[in-house]
């Protein structure tokens, strides 16, 4: 007599149904409306980005502006916005855009991960600001280059630091050694290699 120990036919029959969703299904798809509102907040601060970029002093040539970078980047965010927000309208995002919208920004905020997503938002948007208003130039001449320390430094590093305190919650020690490491790096990069001048206050 043999005995059968395979497991029961349930059992292998739901794992033929199964199917491998991905580590990024969530339950909930995005809709138009939701691309309509996305694609609006990046084009605001897409044109806030490109005017304060503008406003920044051209000393001598525009490939070598200060403000050219950001200025790209951000014509970059507001063409993707636009065709997004093309996309959207034309799925019917706007056919009853404001029915239920309140429930939508009340459901939004109650999400965490949203909430950290705004407050990461709302950080690199006062770093950018600030940057353009704090002026300083400290320089140290030795004999095989002058090293600097500019406004972009001086702001840089600390709301690096704070950024990283918030998302990584890694010791402060840790914040400070990574953000002074990788500010001073991208400073060197763009200032020494690519002859580009860092934004700074006017």
């Amino acid at each position: 007599m043999i005995n059968d120990d395979s497991p029961p036919r349930q059992d292998a029959e739901a794992e033929e149904k199964a199917v491998f969703t991905g580590e990024e299904n969530t339950g909930e798809r995005s809709t138009s409306k939701k691309d309509l509102i996305a694609a609006g907040v990046v084009a605001v601060l897409s044109i806030v980005a490109m005017y304060y970029a503008w406003l920044l002093p051209i000393p001598t040539r525009i490939t070598t502006a200060p403000g050219m970078l950001p200025f790209l980047t951000g014509l970059t965010l507001l063409v993707m916005a636009l065709g997004l927000g093309l996309k959207a309208l034309r799925k019917g995002a706007l056919e009853g855009f404001f029915e239920g919208t309140g429930a939508f920004f009340g459901n939004y905020f109650k999400d965490q991960e949203n909430r950290r997503t705004l407050l990461l938002m709302t950080l690199i948007f006062a770093w950018v600001v600030i940057v353009g208003h704090v002026s300083l130039d400290i320089r140290v001449p030795t004999p095989f280059h002058v090293f600097r320390f500019s406004g972009f430094e001086a702001v840089s590093i600390p709301m690096l630091i704070l950024i990283l305190r918030i998302f990584w919650q890694a010791s402060l020690a840790r914040c400070s050694l990574v953000s002074i490491i990788a500010i001073v790096a991208l400073a060197s990069a763009f200032r020494d290699g690519f002859k580009i001048l860092l934004p700074e206050g006017i």
